[in-house]
């Protein structure tokens, strides 16, 4: 499961940590644990979308937002809710306009502004993959019982939430 991932030993955690106290072994190897399984989880997802869809996580994350606000939405606050910079989704959408997902008009309630939507081809792609992509995501997670589910994201929120 941790294929090139190179877990640090107990002893060699006992020995740093008896030069900073502040240093729990059991606390780096749990952590290290969450960490490592979460990225085979993104591999895994990810791995999917690339060899059959041609589709990047991103990309992914772009289209379902578009998905979601059939209004449109300018390209700032795409960039704001997908999470990158308005560098990174101007080249983005340039890529998708040239592949015929999504399409740029005048926002009618500013002339000097430009709205992002899916095309007909955007959303029909979305329609494709967004149940199967929903469905391996079901798998992955559906080892677990709703107990363990809910104990899951309560954890997770515990360590991420300041």
């Amino acid at each position: 499961m941790y294929r090139n991932f190179v877990f640090p030993s107990r002893e060699e955690l006992a020995s740093h940590a008896r030069e900073m106290p502040e240093i729990h072994p059991d606390d780096v190897i749990t952590m290290l644990t969450v960490m490592k399984a979460a990225e085979e989880i993104k591999g895994k997802t990810d791995g999917i979308l690339e060899r059959r869809y041609h589709m990047s996580q991103g990309k992914l994350c772009v289209m379902i937002i578009l998905h979601q606000h059939r209004e449109g939405l300018a390209p700032s606050k795409l960039a704001v809710m997908a999470g990158v910079t308005k560098a990174t989704i101007s080249v983005m959408l340039a890529r998708m306009e040239r592949d015929g997902l999504v399409k740029k008009s005048v926002n009618a309630d500013d002339g000097r502004a430009r709205l992002v939507y899916l095309t007909d081809k955007g959303r029909e792609e979305m329609d494709s993959i967004l149940p199967a992509h929903y469905v391996r995501i079901s798998r992955l997670i559906g080892r677990l019982d709703e107990g363990e589910k809910k104990e899951l994201v309560r954890l997770l929120h515990k360590i991420v939430d300041e």
